[in-house]
């Protein structure tokens, strides 16, 4: 009886277990057996469609198995390790889940099984005694993800698949087979420009055996208690043990720490507690819960976030077991190398020896990116295959200007990064060297040179170069860092802060550009199919008219008898214009009626980002002061092309002679109605771009701080009556690109490009 009950009792997966096992206990042929057992796992877990991927002698992952409900005959495709998602999975011998894998940077088609390109997918390496001798997948169709539980089911069945003695006979890989050694050149992401030369060390989470249960629920919680508030004492004696951060970098670790003792993280984790689960179980689960609902999201910024949660977990697992932080030694010149790493965790390290910083994951706003800037530590972030890529050892470069990792270069590649080290030290010299020239051309004609921003540590470019002000500073992305919305009181704090270290210098202010694939975390969520295309920017401060009120009234009050320039973006229609201006014009009389002291002047300007607002260029001129050109969202409207998906991004350039012609027309519209206009997107800031530019007629470029050495090493060198005179005949016949003709031009008048 005894036998009876536990039986009916038995969990869904040891129920799955044993079908496959009555499945594979028959005698037919192996492939024929799998075969069935593919249909099973498929039905059971919910799958259309299930695959296992066997090892062949020249190491390729060729389908061995399968069940597809959808196109029952398939092609027998396969991959090289390390190529595809498949690939991937065997070379990392790591599961993956992903919602759609199209959108994975290790994507690649293959016709033939499930031949879609949008497909949800849970893949496991199957993993013998031997080392790995395939991959178990199972596909659905986005609307149908896998949820993150059944990840550790299929494991279950990858590790009795990879025990039968009848795959005994396929090979396997080893713990190094998986790796790819050599000369290699891996290309991401550029969060820090600079460049660094050092060996990899592999930053190492903690790790833990995870105990499921406590006996004692109040001890285990007094416990988590404890271990939370010596994980905020360490976080305090990193901020004083760490010289030379800046008022900005104080409040990422400030903001990092409001994390750490953020109420519903910690409330998660009691209730867990409270469930009788020990605390690092109960840490442990909340962490996956906070990856799952992050994936969830699919928002790139909020993987910043992300990140700032996996550290702090590590670090609480390391206070409950009572071990220190890091303390390893380095090599003289270490490049640090993580799938993705918190701030805290980077300030753990010795930063007289780390040179370099490379992420698997990350994004350029995520704190960690904000203090490796800080300390000036080149960064090159979301860096596919990474870790399986880069051994501890390794002799890497990193370019962080070119977002590319050079592992184990040859001797000149070391000669030539070397060399550019010095070049950039150099620079630094020219950049002193051209601090107190006039930026004008070779003639003397006077090009305005305004610097882009989006963090007040940005502002100390001002300084390098003379810049003539700050030609946009980006308002959301202090948002983004926060855990909650700030009020109008924090908000003024900004943007006093960033007023006086601007120190008397114009400021245009952006206003929110938030919603679509940039979503602050406190903030609701719209499921745009394009969030590009969607509800962004002046829309959702027009739809939401609090938001705007709130940052006009904090402007207002920051910029006390100084002048006020705001800026909107993504304008699409005159009429947004003019209801976001009657929401700043309320806030103005809001700011007289409480006697408050007003701004010295209140300019208005829009972002030409859209190509139907350029055809009401001559009605929004009566009405703005001035206007900024956003080359970067018009130049892929204009085209129809995703900038950020790289099989259409370099199909069209923004030196051809339709989009020049196009930026022409707009140039003379402003000039005819006597209205200033800047550019301020990407263009502004690289020197072949700017040169056209110039050439066409703009003279005023607004660029990042890190480009704009170069910019007016180029402006300094430029003959600009010749350039214009080339440009002229250049676009009087179409041509896809420009770009070979100028750097001839460049070339011949010696040109600095």
């Amino acid at each position: 009886m005894l036998a009876l009950a536990a039986s009916r009792i038995q969990s869904p997966l040891q129920s799955l277990i044993e079908k496959l096992n009555d499945v594979l206990s028959s005698t037919q042929t192996l492939q024929v057996r799998l075969t069935i057992a593919m249909k099973t796992l498929a039905q059971d877990m919910g799958a259309d469609t299930a695959i296992l991927y066997l090892l062949t002698p020249d190491h390729y992952l060729e389908v061995y198995a399968c069940y597809d409900s959808v196109t029952p005959d398939h092609k027998k495709i396969r991959f090289r390790v390390g190529e595809g998602i498949v690939g991937l999975i065997a070379a990392n011998g790591k599961s993956l889940i992903c919602d759609n894998i199209s959108r994975h940077p290790n994507f690649l088609h293959r016709p033939g099984i499930a031949d879609q390109v949008n497909l949800s997918l849970l893949g496991v390496p199957l993993i013998s005694s031997r080392g790995i001798i395939g991959v178990l997948n199972l596909q659905n169709p986005p609307s149908k993800p896998f949820e993150v539980w059944r990840e550790k089911s299929l494991w279950e069945v990858g590790n009795y698949l990879g025990s039968l003695p009848d795959l005994d006979r396929f090979p396997a890989l080893n713990s190094n087979d998986g790796k790819i050694e050599g000369v290699q050149t891996l290309q991401g992401t550029s969060f820090n420009p600079g460049i660094a030369i050092g060996t990899a060390v592999i930053h190492q989470p903690y790790s833990w055996k995870e105990s499921a249960f406590c006996e004692n629920t109040k001890d285990e919680s007094e416990r988590l208690k404890d271990a939370i508030r010596n994980m905020i004492e360490s976080i305090d004696r990193l901020k004083e043990t760490t010289p030379n951060l800046d008022k900005h970098t104080e409040d990422v670790l400030t903001s990092y720490q409001m994390i750490a003792a953020d109420r519903g993280w910690v409330r998660k984790i009691q209730e867990y507690i409270q469930k009788g689960f020990a605390a690092e179980a109960a840490v442990q689960k909340v962490r996956r819960h906070t990856r799952e609902r992050y994936a969830q999201i699919g928002d790139s910024i909020l993987k910043g976030r992300l990140s700032d949660f996996e550290d702090l977990a590590s670090r609480l697992l390391k206070h409950l077991s009572g071990k220190d932080a890091v303390s390893e030694d380095l090599p003289e010149s270490t490049i640090l190398v993580a799938q993705n790493l918190g701030p805290a965790e980077l300030l753990d390290y010795d930063r007289r020896f780390i040179k370099g910083l490379v992420l698997e994951e990350g994004v350029h706003t995520a704190h960690v990116a904000i203090i490796a800037r800080a300390l000036d530590i080149p960064v090159v972030g979301r860096v596919p295959l990474l870790l399986s890529r880069v051994s501890a050892g390794d002799k890497l470069i990193v370019d962080g200007a070119l977002g590319t990792v050079k592992v184990n270069p040859k001797s000149e590649d070391l000669l030539e990064a070397r060399e550019k080290i010095v070049q950039l030290k150099k620079g630094q010299v020219i950049n002193k060297e051209l601090q107190d020239k006039p930026c004008v051309t070779q003639e003397g004609i006077p090009v305005t040179l305004t610097l882009n921003a989006g963090l007040p540590i940005d502002l100390h470019h001002l300084e390098e170069l003379h810049f003539e002000g700050v030609g946009l500073y980006r308002t959301e992305i202090p948002f983004m860092m926060r855990s909650s919305f700030p009020d109008v009181k924090t908000q003024t704090e900004i943007y006093r802060d960033v007023i006086e270290q601007a120190k008397g210098l114009p400021v245009t202010f952006r206003t929110l550009d938030i919603g679509g694939d940039k979503v602050v975390p406190y903030m609701w969520r719209v499921q745009d199919e394009n969030p590009v295309l969607g509800w962004r920017a002046i829309r959702v401060a027009l739809d939401k008219p609090a938001i705007l009120r709130q940052q006009v009234r904090a402007l207002i009050r920051a910029s006390e008898g100084q002048d006020l320039r705001i800026l909107f973006p993504l304008v699409t229609d005159l009429t947004e214009y003019r209801d976001a201006r009657q929401y700043v014009a309320q806030e103005w009389e809001r700011a007289k009626q409480h006697q408050a002291v007003l701004p010295k002047s209140l300019s208005y300007g829009v972002m030409l980002e859209v190509p139907s607002i350029v055809d009401q260029l001559e009605p929004l001129l009566k009405e703005v002061d001035f206007i900024s050109i956003g080359t970067n969202d018009l130049f892929q409207f204009y085209f129809a092309c995703d900038r950020t998906n790289p099989t259409v991004s370099n199909r069209y350039d923004p030196l051809s002679t339709t989009f020049l012609k196009y930026l022409r027309n707009i140039l003379y519209a402003c000039n005819k109605a006597k209205i200033p206009v800047s550019i301020c997107g990407e263009m502004a800031g690289k020197p072949m771009e700017a040169l056209a530019l110039l050439a066409i007629g703009f003279r005023n470029l607004s660029a990042s701080g890190p480009s704009s050495g170069a910019l007016k090493k180029m402006i300094l060198s430029l003959p600009l009556k010749e350039a214009s005179t080339f440009m002229e005949a250049a676009l009087e016949d179409y041509a896809p690109t420009l770009r070979p003709a100028l750097l001839d031009f460049a070339k011949k008048h010696k040109v600095f490009v």
